[in-house]
């Protein structure tokens, strides 16, 4: 099926915006995107207005279209939004996620683990921009297998949306030490063993407890990047 002009630019567009090309506070202008991507001012508009009604971009009257810079309040309301999600995810399908889910679940662990180890061993760190997707990735397929065994299409793409305005927020910490990795997997192991034992009350427990330290260390980081802007 041929791409159409609009489509073409809202994944160029949105790219741009996930990897980081655009950041935070970011005038977009149509004009400047439709000579770098070599497409026509009107598909560009089309698609800078789709990724404002996505919170992708920002319109602000008079000033025009910008990359947002969130605020503490909105980054909350992002990980309450999410615990809210995968929890109610997670406790209707604990006792029925199937080999398959399991599996998927255990090779996410197992790639975290492994670039953990890679990273003990080189006494390194992993930095955003590198090898970050990877490690995305793999974080990423854990916790969307639990919302795809819903089999509440509605569901999974309010989660994919909710991660991508993480990524395009940039609220990530950018380096993970070794430490760091190794207690992400030992979370993520924490919760597929409760729930291969079936054990719902751990099982909430265990995803509950990982979400919220995920959202405190993020709020210490925007309030030590606050205090260096």
């Amino acid at each position: 099926m041929h791409e159409t002009l609009q489509a073409k630019a809202y994944r160029a567009i949105r790219e741009r915006l996930l990897t980081g090309v655009d950041p935070q506070g970011t005038r977009i202008s149509d004009f400047v995107l439709s000579k770098t991507l070599g497409i026509s001012r009107a598909p560009i508009r089309e698609a800078m207005n789709r990724l404002i009604s996505e919170r992708l971009l920002v319109q602000k009257a008079g000033l025009g279209v910008f990359v947002p810079r969130p605020t503490r309040e909105e980054i909350e309301n992002l990980y309450q939004v999410r615990e809210w999600l995968e929890i109610g995810a997670l406790e209707t399908v604990v006792s029925q996620l199937d080999l398959q889910s399991l599996q998927l679940m255990e090779e996410s662990c197992a790639t975290i683990r492994s670039m953990a180890k890679d990273l003990e061993e080189a006494d390194a760190c992993l930095e955003r921009g590198t090898s970050f997707p990877r490690l995305s990735e793999a974080d990423s397929q854990f916790h969307l297998t639990i919302m795809r065994a819903t089999g509440n299409k509605l569901l999974l793409d309010l989660m994919q949306s909710n991660r991508v305005l993480e990524q395009v927020w940039d609220i990530s910490v950018r380096t993970y030490s070794a430490k760091v990795v190794h207690r992400i997997c030992d979370e993520h192991e924490e919760i597929l063993a409760a729930i291969k034992n079936r054990d719902p009350e751990q099982s909430r427990q265990s995803l509950s407890n990982h979400l919220r330290i995920g959202r405190d260390i993020t709020l210490r980081y925007y309030d030590q990047k606050l205090l260096q802007d």
